[in-house]
């Protein structure tokens, strides 16, 4: 009788792994296109990689995902936290801790969700490897050419003035050069939290897929291919690229801001410098044209509009205070926003249409 049972026990589960696995090779149809992007940046960065000497690194994969776990962690304990005194506290629900469990559970017994999330978070992780190699080899492959040029295109843009000159108002200021800071680094807490929410997300929509597919291109496009055409180091690496002292007063700023509060991308600046001069491999990416920190602030912005008004109203507000500290903070001139945000928006377009003509 035990082994009986023992055998449809077998069976059951071999069932339920064939299954799976079937969902699986499904959701890998499904997200096809998403796929061959990621693969195709990988294959990319061996060609490159191997020009510079900086071949990926798969190790960088445990990395990514290690700092994954750790991170939703941190904010999944934060977020229950909350949520859990606001269901007590706010809504006085009857029992809080059933109705904070209750949407964990049906999100891991949701079998197509896991298995597109899988295929989603697996696509990301093998782009970001390839993407890595790529950004760092752009300074090897074209040295810094049109810092100047940009400098300049800048300046004509906004009637003959530097555009950090018309934010000196907030300059000046140490506390706003701060806030701004840390807003622009808080930037990464923002792209880990809108990539995995739409790897994991409930419904494989259309517009997931976009959303993916246009996060990839914005990247690899933007971040790879223009970023290359258009090589430069930006305005905080404008002095030790000995094209004068354009920029000086905007860094001595920053500098006397940081005697006061802390002013992390100085010491981020100088360890990119470092990373840049001493490592022929390119291991260390220097690109200012377009501003990938825009770009992907303003895609985030054109998502969130189509799930929520108010959730994409707040973050256009967040993209054109990272647009602000790109200038504020010295990472990049004026035009390598404008650019980003153009980028970001003309190949947000082009997936969707191309993306509704697919499955039409």
């Amino acid at each position: 009788m035990q082994d009986t049972s023992e055998a449809i026990g077998r069976r059951f589960d071999a069932g339920v792994d064939d299954a799976f696995s079937n969902l699986l090779v499904d959701a890998f149809f499904r997200h096809r296109t998403v796929h061959a992007v990621a693969l195709f940046t990988l294959g990319l960065s061996f060609v490159v990689g191997s020009r510079v000497g900086n071949l990926p690194d798969f190790g960088l994969l445990y990395e990514y995902a290690f700092y994954l776990v750790v991170y939703f962690w941190i904010a999944g304990c934060a977020y229950a936290t909350l949520r859990l005194f606001w269901l007590a506290f706010v809504d006085r629900a009857r029992s809080p801790l059933r109705m904070l469990l209750r949407p964990l559970q049906q999100m891991l017994t949701d079998r197509n969700r896991i298995a597109n999330g899988i295929n989603g978070l697996a696509a990301m992780l093998v782009f970001m490897s390839g993407f890595v190699v790529l950004k760092g080899a752009i300074a090897v492959l074209v040295p810094f050419s049109w810092d100047q040029t940009l400098a300049h295109f800048g300046a004509d843009l906004h009637f003959g003035r530097t555009p950090y000159q018309w934010l000196w108002w907030i300059v000046e200021s140490p506390l706003a050069v701060h806030l701004l800071n840390f807003c622009y680094n808080f930037w990464f807490v923002v792209l880990v939290a809108m990539v995995f929410s739409s790897v994991a997300a409930a419904r494989d929509s259309l517009l997931r897929h976009q959303f993916l597919l246009s996060f990839m291109l914005v990247w690899l496009v933007g971040g790879f291919f223009i970023a290359m055409a258009f090589s430069s180091a930006g305005p905080c690496f404008y002095a030790r690229l000995d094209l004068g002292d354009q920029y000086q007063p905007l860094m001595d700023a920053l500098a006397s801001a940081n005697r006061q509060y802390p002013i992390w991308a100085l010491s981020t600046q100088d360890r990119l410098w470092s990373g840049y001069t001493g490592s022929p491999s390119g291991t260390m990416g220097i690109s200012a044209f377009p501003s990938i920190h825009v770009a992907t602030s303003v895609l985030f912005a054109l998502y969130l509009t189509r799930l929520s008004t108010r959730l994409g109203i707040v973050m256009w507000i967040f993209a054109a205070i990272i647009m602000l500290g790109s200038v504020v903070l010295g990472w990049h001139y004026a035009v390598d926003g404008y650019a980003g945000a153009l980028i970001a928006v003309a190949i947000w377009k082009i997936t969707g249409g191309a993306l509704s003509r697919a499955h039409a």
